[in-house]
């Protein structure tokens, strides 16, 4: 079964209006998986409407040395640091279930009060000290700067840390199951790919960007090849070293449209590809998805003196040159249907996007 396919046999059992919506991507499909998203994203919606601040005490921690100075000499700082209210793990939890205690009381103890960091640490509040001071000579060497942008810079992190935790939680999850995109133009549309994407059209949609399919399905059907000579080419320094005394030469591969002249070029490409799509899209437009030349991967060692033009090719890497120009065709291929997507993109305006979780 191919993805259309299996995309068409899911549709006809999902309410795509049942979807969860995560940092703009809408997840359809599997039910047990959208509501543990579900319950993620309105913990998550519950937080960031809470002062998170209110929840922690504030406190300076003096910790040694930093850990990339741990083998030489040393700097000792003092660093914000937030802890759960509380003397004890008992009274933190119990203090932490009061406060979120709707939030609780709709998603449970566990699932919430586990999303809440214990600790976070804040960020430095001396300047770096070669000799550690005793704990009570601290505060002389707080720094009143540091210490307004470490508090700044927390009122920030901190509900970022949290919700950091969520929005891992939730990747895992993801990644638990299979998924497909569906971009969806017309919910009662005809289902149909586009660049290896599932689009839902209309009718009069489909008829639009129909062309450019042609054109990708042609370019796909044919290869790089049928559109553009690959060569070697040996064009001087690096832009680089150009100003150095020697600078360095090379040789690289390159791709380019079949024929000799510009014009010559464009003719072939449009006679090599689907008439009807070019007549639609116009020969101009056709001819600006197809990028004229792309250069690719150098293929010689470095050198520092030019050898003559009959004499680089025993300065050529057989294997990068290979290996060159799979990268180019990949490339190409990248480049084509990037181009294709975008047309296709304005020509739809706004779709809805759907991942369906398998």
């Amino acid at each position: 079964m191919d993805k259309l396919e299996r995309i068409a046999e899911a549709l006809r059992s999902l309410d795509l209006d049942a979807g969860v919506t995560v940092e703009g991507r809408t997840f359809v499909g599997n039910a047990d998986a959208l509501a543990r998203l579900a319950d993620l994203e309105g913990i998550a919606a519950g937080l960031s409407s809470r002062d998170l601040f209110a929840l922690y005490d504030r406190t300076i921690a003096h910790d040694g040395v930093f850990e990339e100075d741990l083998n030489q000499t040393g700097r000792y700082y003092a660093y914000l640091r937030f802890e759960l209210k509380g003397t004890t793990p008992e009274e933190k939890e119990a203090n932490l279930a009061t406060a979120l205690g709707d939030i609780v009381s709709q998603y449970g103890k566990d699932a919430v009060l586990s999303k809440i960091p214990p600790l976070i640490n804040g960020r430095q509040v001396t300047e770096a000290l070669t000799l550690r001071p005793e704990n009570e000579d601290y505060p002389a060497y707080y720094s009143k700067s540091r210490m307004s942008y470490a508090e700044k810079m927390a009122e920030g992190e901190l509900p970022k840390a949290v919700l950091a935790g969520i929005r891992a939680e939730q990747e895992r999850l993801l990644d638990s199951f299979g998924w497909t995109t569906l971009c969806v133009q017309d919910r009662k549309g005809e289902l149909v790919d586009i660049c290896g994407d599932a689009y839902l059209l209309s009718a009069e949609s489909l008829g639009a960007v129909d062309p450019y399919r042609a054109i990708w399905s042609a370019f796909v059907a044919e290869g790089p090849e049928a559109y553009y000579d690959f060569e070697v080419r040996t064009d001087g320094e690096y832009p680089p070293d150009i100003d150095e005394a020697l600078g360095r030469y090379y040789a690289y591969v390159r791709a380019n449209l079949k024929g000799q002249a510009q014009g010559d070029k464009k003719k072939q490409l449009i006679d090599a590809l689907p008439a009807p799509a070019v007549k639609a899209i116009g020969a101009d437009s056709v001819a600006a998805i197809f990028r004229e030349a792309i250069d690719g991967d150098q293929i010689t060692a470095s050198l520092t003196i030019r050898p003559e033009a009959d004499e680089f090719p025993s300065y050529f890497n057989q294997k990068r040159i290979d290996k060159g120009n799979e990268r180019l065709r990949k490339q190409i291929a990248i480049n084509i249907q990037a181009e294709v997507i975008s047309a296709v993109e304005r020509i739809l305006g706004s779709v809805e996007k759907y991942v369906i979780l398998d």
